[in-house]
């Protein structure tokens, strides 16, 4: 007997919420989350019950973990089961239709968001998609599409998902399933005693399908010392009840998935569909089979079930008989996947050569659809199964395959590991136009050990190359030229991208072209180079013209935007960032992704919206993380050192940054230096200076171009704090022909810390040039002001506050304490505590006549407040002995005796 539907009152009053605001114009996405048997599919269908008892049509589809199921395959059943005619434009889906390309992939989830918004209009829907743990990729995109677009329809979308197995990217709110109660089971089992329905639910752990599968083998009789301890043998008792031709079908059965396709297992099992459908009826009768509503197909019960049937002798073999039913239907672009699939898993049972040719089809069909994550499945497969049937280059053309489409679906450390095997072959067999193209797999990675392999592979393919224009000679410049950017080798750089883009230009071959400009956007990633890299912007938005690939317009946009930003043109750079977005959504690759958050970021940062900026940078952390993008890791992480020198909050754990081998070179400079900025901002001064000291010099040609801008301006700080006046002078003197661009990287802007006549102030303030410093910083907030960047305006401000005391000339204390409130006004609207802090100290310092130092004000102040040392270090950042020492430092300063008095001075000066 089935279990009644108990114990989920609080959970089914959350989804009837959530379809109420469906219903106001609210669109929501739920996902119940639970062990396998939990009951989510029950409490979905339970929901569907409700929803038509108010006249909400719900519509069911389901994933499903057979073999080469094809693309969209939940869609399909949500949109096969609605009762009317279908639009055109969703028929891809419908029908299975292929999908040729990322555009046509982008409009087809326009068109099924369409029609899902107008099928809800009048009476609302609900969309349910079973078992997303097994949803392909383009399913997945297509519902975060849904999702995100159709925001302010009347359409609910709840998906079930075993918990640990969502896919990267689900959408929707978790609400996740627990076992049920002792008392619940009880409720839900009437007429068992109330002892048995206890052990029951003890041994089923509130699992509401094993405690179905336990009480169903105490109603046969089973004794109880008979019941094995394994919920699993219990499932085996019941199957063993069975018929045995019913058993005989079960297992293979088991071995071809969930979903039973009666024409396929028919002929495995050398059976007509009519005689499996007979012979199966006994397991339809007990439970261990069912038919789906409204369809007339049957599967497992539950994946508990299938899982319980006893292993077939030799599940290869079936495979084997699967892949030669199916191989007459090859032609069928729904059956391929699975042919490969049953092919591939049938080894080394089938025919080897078949199974290669299958899954190489399958990957290419694959790839045409844009579902590159099942494309890198089948060329993987085939590369595995080539050896002993294709020659050496046959299987070079296999990895190169399966290494652009692990590229294309950002699994980073696969499509490295898939290259270099690629490279091994090429070098094997002599192949300088393969080597060639493995170094073009990855353009857009920049890892350190990663550049260094791909430096190398080009100097040999390019010398084995004939010399002489040619497209792919053209771009395996272009990337030499990349593969030298974190080594700052500028010649190489320039020679090979000049000559990269010359090639290209009399080719006028548009994909190398587009690579050509790439390299040459590095090469000219200085603050030099910034008005040339706004043009090169331009021309690839040309190219993406001519060629009508996505990737080339989104970095012509996103060039643009990295030179706008530079420029401090903050406005006309978030335009681009607009144009970006559409881009991105037609090429569902998550690397594009990355860049968006990315450039998104450098604009919540810079105008201080720093919450929201520290949300996109966790989800770009999450994205390289798992493509294993090592380089982009540290880019997320840093970024949340930098978030924290002006928040005042955690950075996290920082194990990472201390283990990490790259600290040693020069490209991580900048990480290094916001590091000793937090730390001493934080009260380490020392640990500061050991930083500070293993930084590379100033102006180094080690620099790599696209970080000396921003290294530079943030050295000047930390050289002006910690008293180097030499240094300040050096960054002042560095930054000045720069002065009228802002503290933005020349490739790949991530963040943008204003004007860089903010950073020559306090280069000047440092090197002992007062006047100096106070003409730039009055020139960086009005330049920050005019960009809407308030918390550099802030900065330069509460800089421009220390000028002036420090120039001191008539007029100059109650215009620099002017500044400093201007400035802890501003940070403490953004939250920049250390900001505010510092700011507040600086005026109470101004208005006591300069007795006592900044950091000594701010800590008389916090005295004041009543607060004990330890209370002190934790809202200074420092230690409990350093706020000590400086509490004893303000009694001796102002000849006091006690802390009463200090609170005492500080209600007086802060009248």
């Amino acid at each position: 007997m089935e279990p009644r539907f108990v114990g989920r009152a609080a959970e089914l009053d959350e989804l009837v919420a959530a379809l109420d605001g469906a219903l106001d114009g609210r669109a929501a996405a739920v996902l119940l989350v639970g062990e396998p048997g939990i009951g989510k599919s029950r409490l979905a269908a339970e929901l569907g019950r409700l929803a038509g008892a108010r006249a909400v049509p719900v519509l069911w589809g389901g994933c499903t973990d057979v073999p080469g199921a094809p693309a969209f395959w939940p869609w399909r059943r949500v949109l096969r089961s609605w009762p009317g005619d279908l639009p055109a434009g969703v028929a891809p889906v419908a029908a299975g239709v292929a999908v040729d390309g990322a555009g046509d992939r982008f409009a087809l989830a326009d068109a099924v968001t369409g029609f899902l918004r107008d099928a809800a209009s009048d009476t609302g829907l609900v969309v349910v998609l079973d078992d997303l743990q097994w949803a392909d990729p383009a399913s997945v995109a297509l519902l975060a599409h849904v999702v995100r677009e159709a925001a302010d329809a009347r359409l609910l979308v709840v998906g079930t998902c075993r918990a640990g197995g969502a896919p990267a990217g689900l959408p929707g709110a978790r609400l996740v399933l627990r076992g049920l109660t002792p008392d619940e089971v009880g409720c839900a089992l009437p007429g068992v005693p109330a002892g048995r329905a206890a052990a029951i639910a003890d041994r089923a752990g509130g699992n509401p399908f094993l405690v179905g599968e336990l009480v169903r083998a105490w109603r046969a009789g089973t004794p109880d010392d008979a019941v094995p301890a394994g919920v699993r043998d219990v499932v085996r008792a019941r199957l063993d009840r069975l018929p045995r031709t019913c058993r005989d079908l079960l297992a293979p059965a088991a071995v071809l998935g969930r979903e039973i396709d009666l024409d396929l297992l028919g002929g495995v099992a050398g059976l007509p569909p009519d005689r499996v459908l007979d012979d199966l009826a006994p397991a339809v009768a007990d439970g261990v089979l069912e038919r789906p509503r409204g369809r007339t197909s049957l599967r497992f019960s539950h994946d508990l079930v299938r899982e319980a049937v006893p292993a077939d002798d030799d599940a290869g073999r079936v495979h084997a008989r699967a892949a030669a039913v199916l191989a007459p239907l090859a032609e069928d672009p729904d059956v391929l996947p699975a042919l490969a699939a049953h092919a591939l898993a049938a080894l080394p049972h089938g025919d080897r050569a078949a199974a290669v040719g299958w899954a190489r089809r399958a990957g290419e069909q694959a790839t045409a659809r844009c579902a590159h994550e099942d494309a890198a499945r089948f060329f993987g497969g085939a590369v595995d199964a080539a050896r002993g049937v294709l020659d050496p280059a046959g299987r070079l053309e296999l990895l190169l395959a399966q290494a652009e489409a692990l590229a294309r679906s950002h699994d980073v450390t696969a499509a490295m590991a898939a290259c270099r095997a690629a490279v091994d072959l090429a070098r094997h067999t002599g192949d300088a136009a393969a080597l060639a193209r493995a170094t073009l797999v990855l353009p857009g990675v920049s890892h350190a050990a990663w550049l260094d392999d791909v430096r190398g592979w080009c100097a040999d393919a390019l010398a084995g190359l004939p010399d002489v224009d040619d497209p792919l000679r053209s771009r395996v410049l272009a990337q030499l030229a990349h593969s030298a950017v974190l080594v700052a080798d500028l010649p190489v750089m320039a020679r090979a991208s000049a000559a990269a883009l010359a090639m290209a230009e009399r080719l006028d071959d548009p994909a190398a072209l587009g690579d050509a400009l790439r390299s040459r956007q590095l090469a000219r990633a200085g603050a030099d180079g910034c008005a040339e890299r706004l043009v090169l912007g331009g021309r690839l938005l040309a190219v993406g013209e001519r060629t009508g690939d996505p990737a080339d317009t989104m970095w012509g946009h996103l060039w643009r935007f990295d030179a706008l930003l530079q420029l401090g043109r903050v406005a006309e750079a978030e335009v681009e960032l607009d144009r970006v977005d559409p881009v991105v959504a037609r090429l569902r690759r998550p690397l594009a992704r990355l860049h968006l958050l990315r450039g998104r970021f450098a604009v919540l940062f810079g105008r201080g919206r720093f919450a929201e900026a520290a949300q996109l940078n966790e989800e770009a952390l999450d994205l390289a993380r798992r493509g294993g993008d090592d380089g982009a890791v540290g880019t997320a992480h840093g970024m949340r050192i930098i978030l924290a020198c002006h928040t005042g909050e955690s950075p996290g754990d920082l194990s990472w940054f201390h283990g990490a081998p790259e600290l040693a070179s020069p490209f991580t400079a900048l990480a290094r230096v916001a590091y000793a900025r937090l730390l001493l901002g934080g009260g380490d001064p020392d640990g500061a200076r050991s930083w500070y000291a293993g930084l590379p010099a100033v102006g180094s040609p080690r620099i790599p171009s696209f970080v000396a801008l921003p290294l530079e301006a943030w050295r000047a700080e930390l050289a002006t704090d910690l008293g180097d006046a030499e240094t300040a002078q050096a960054c002042h003197r560095l930054l000045l022909p720069h002065a009228d661009l802002h503290v933005v990287g020349g490739a790949g802007a991530i963040s943008t810390h204003g004007s860089v006549r903010g950073a020559l102030g306090v280069a000047a303030l440092g090197a002992g040039r007062p006047d100096t410093a106070v003409r730039h910083l009055e020139a960086a907030a009005a330049a920050n002001d005019a960009a809407g960047l308030v918390p550099w305006a802030a900065q330069a401000r509460h800089r421009l506050a220390e000028a002036l005391r420090q120039r001191g000339r008539s007029g100059d204390t109650d215009a620099a304490l002017a500044a400093a409130r201007a400035a802890g006004e501003a940070a403490g609207r953004l939250g920049m505590a250390p900001l505010r802090a510092a700011a507040a100290g600086l005026a109470a310092g101004l208005r006591d006549g300069g007795v006592l130092s900044p950091r000594e004000t701010e800590i008389a102040r916090l005295v004041g407040q009543g607060l004990t040392n330890r209370q002190i270090a934790a809202a200074a950042h420092i230690s409990e002995r350093t706020v000590e020492t400086h509490v004893q430092h303000v009694l001796a300063k102002l000849g006091f005796s006690g802390r009463s008095q200090i609170a005492a001075w500080v209600a007086r000066h802060e009248q």
